[in-house]
């Protein structure tokens, strides 16, 4: 075996043992002080699922609000409603206050949808936008999802 090989081998080999035989990182305390939610990978994901609806929800309304088409607004908004929050097993593992945060969010998206279908002008839609965004913005700020 060419000299070069049997180096480059030898480095290779190495740097395996020397990775395979390194002690784990102690465990660093998070610096964030928002409230952590350890929660296992199905939850998890349920949440972040429930959140990105959101985000598409209001990024409908948003876009068929520029467009001047209510009905799509109403649809987008009713896409949030409290008839899609996620799953009630959730109900066990994350705090009340989360859920009470979680239920008044689904609960504007449903009254925005109502004023819209009323027929709301787009002033009043853009203030409800900016409420709704607000407990987004103080949920976010208050809790962080962590994995168990």
């Amino acid at each position: 075996m060419p000299a070069l090989i049997r180096t480059g081998l030898t480095i290779v080999l190495c740097g395996g043992l020397l990775l395979a035989c390194r002690r784990p990182a102690p465990a660093v305390e998070s610096r964030d002080p928002r409230t952590p939610l350890p929660l296992g990978p199905e939850a998890q994901d349920a949440v972040l699922t429930e959140m990105r609806t959101m985000l598409g929800s209001l990024n409908g309304v948003l876009t068929a609000l520029a467009q001047a088409d209510p009905e799509a607004m109403r649809r987008a908004a009713a896409a949030s409603g409290l008839a899609t929050a996620a799953d009630p097993a959730l109900e066990k593992v994350l705090p009340q206050e989360f859920l009470r945060m979680g239920t008044a969010t689904h609960q504007q998206f449903d009254s925005l949808a109502l004023v819209i279908g009323a027929g709301a002008p787009g002033d009043t839609v853009i203030a409800r936008l900016g409420r709704l965004t607000g407990a987004c913005v103080a949920c976010h700020a208050t809790y962080r999802l962590s994995r168990q």
